[in-house]
């Protein structure tokens, strides 16, 4: 299953402000398998994506959240 794939069902379930928490969580959980990994001098590349990808999402649902709040 895909990143935004996952994104998606977790959006049936959570509210816009729960998942822009939820991904600014993954992506610290990625990177902080990202630093240990590149401390122990391992394959990163995916850890490094990974954390990327759910940042950005996270940013997007933060915008999102804003943009409503001024709109009601």
């Amino acid at each position: 299953m895909y990143n935004q794939q996952i994104l998606d069902e977790m959006s049936k379930r959570f509210s816009e402000e729960d998942l822009a928490k939820a991904t600014e969580i993954i992506s610290l959980m990625y990177d902080l398998k990202y630093q240990a990994c590149v401390s122990d001098e391992g394959l990163c590349s995916e850890y490094d994506y990974e954390r990327d990808w759910w940042l950005e999402a996270s940013q997007k649902l933060k915008n999102n959240n804003e943009i409503n709040r001024l709109i009601k």
